[in-house]
């Protein structure tokens, strides 16, 4: 059958490869984030989560959750990860993507991001974040 293995207690499901739940993590954040949706942020942020803005602040889990309250909600332009890596060493896991943010005026922008997850509770949890800009791909 695929997809179950064999234990000393019969047929099981197959454990999830290591970067899958890191990778789910990051996309219910960014999710989380783009839709200001404070209760999905509330459970993927530990308690003592921190992030650095694309302009270098250094925010609180308070003041990011604040940040993406139901009422501040604005319209966000299309956003997308790639060139996702992910580590998994343990309880500590490290994805690191690249998010191109792309406006109507098409000139998109592009941020390389690291997060940093923990494992507790028997799920992850993101403690960090770090939003870099990367400057504009010279024309050839």
């Amino acid at each position: 059958m695929a997809g179950l293995a064999m234990t000393g207690a019969g047929m099981t499901p197959m454990a999830q490869a290591p970067e899958a739940p890191l990778r789910m993590l990051v996309e219910r954040f960014e999710t989380a984030r783009t839709r200001f949706d404070p209760a999905a942020l509330d459970r993927t942020l530990a308690p003592d989560y921190e992030e650095i803005s694309p302009v270098g602040d250094v925010d609180t889990r308070d003041k990011v959750l604040g940040y993406y309250a139901p009422e501040a909600k604005r319209p966000a332009p299309p956003m997308t990860n790639s060139d996702i890596v992910v580590h998994a060493r343990g309880p500590i896991g490290i994805v690191t993507a690249r998010r191109t943010i792309s406006p109507p005026n098409g000139t998109s922008r592009s941020l390389r991001v690291r997060y940093v997850a923990r494992q507790a509770h028997g799920g992850w949890q993101l403690v960090s974040a770090q939003y870099t800009p990367m400057p504009p791909a010279k024309a050839p």
